[in-house]
């Protein structure tokens, strides 16, 4: 409680002393002033793009896929304007994970994809052991013997389903049909009617080819519904 807090306590119980000859219970530190400066935890002046997300996000609630692209200078608020969806997502059961690239790591394939998906995982984990062996049975189900080309790109993958056989060798295009095929399986099914997915890139200038590809494929799938992408990039 602050000092000021305090001489306003005193001063109430004077008051009360000197007018009925007793002290009333009250709350104490009604008066006090914060001595920390706080932001509000709240968007100004974003109302229209705020407005557009939801909206996006109710339309995939009830079937479909979209993909948004927020643009803008470093510093202005992207991330925080996507995370203003977190409660409206978490109210309808679903998922909402993210991931970023980063310019000093451009070499690395699907960097943000892999963190966005393993986050994913990890909220598995914090279920309970009966729900986590369903997620497994439908998992397994899904993946059939190409669970290892998963676990490649998302490891934490392997917490839930274990270790896998090494997948059948393919080269080049073959390689990355399967990794597409695959990767659609598997999204399917968190991207459900009774829990929609909202996947948030962030620094999609830093992307690299074979990431933006997945990415197409994703939103292209037959039979996918319930997603919900958003890209975020500085257009600087």
């Amino acid at each position: 409680q602050s000092s000021s807090g305090i001489a306003r306590d005193l001063q109430e119980c004077l008051r009360q002393l000197e007018q009925t000859g007793r002290i009333e219970n009250f709350e104490l530190g009604r008066w006090d002033l914060s001595e920390k400066f706080q932001i509000p935890q709240q968007l100004f002046g974003r109302e229209e793009e705020l407005t557009t997300l939801l909206d996006a996000f109710e339309r995939v609630a009830q079937g479909g896929v979209a993909y948004l692209l927020v643009s803008g200078y470093a510093g202005i608020g992207k991330s925080a304007l996507v995370q203003e969806l977190y409660k409206p997502i978490t109210a309808r059961r679903g998922y909402f994970i993210s991931g970023k690239f980063d310019q000093l790591q451009r070499d690395i394939p699907y960097v943000a994809l892999s963190q966005a998906f393993d986050q994913l995982m990890r909220q598995l984990l914090t279920e309970s052991e009966a729900r986590l062996q369903a997620w497994r049975q439908k998992l397994l189900a899904a993946l059939g013997p190409n669970g290892q080309v998963l676990i490649d790109l998302i490891p934490a993958l392997e917490l839930i389903i274990g270790p896998q056989p090494a997948a059948r060798e393919l080269a080049g295009q073959q390689a990355r049909n399967r990794l597409h095929l695959v990767f659609q399986n598997f999204v399917k099914l968190f991207a459900q009617a009774e829990q929609p997915l909202v996947i948030f890139i962030d620094d999609l200038q830093w992307a690299d080819s074979g990431s933006l590809k997945l990415l197409e494929v994703l939103l292209t799938a037959y039979g996918l519904e319930h997603l919900l992408v958003i890209g975020a990039y500085r257009d600087n």
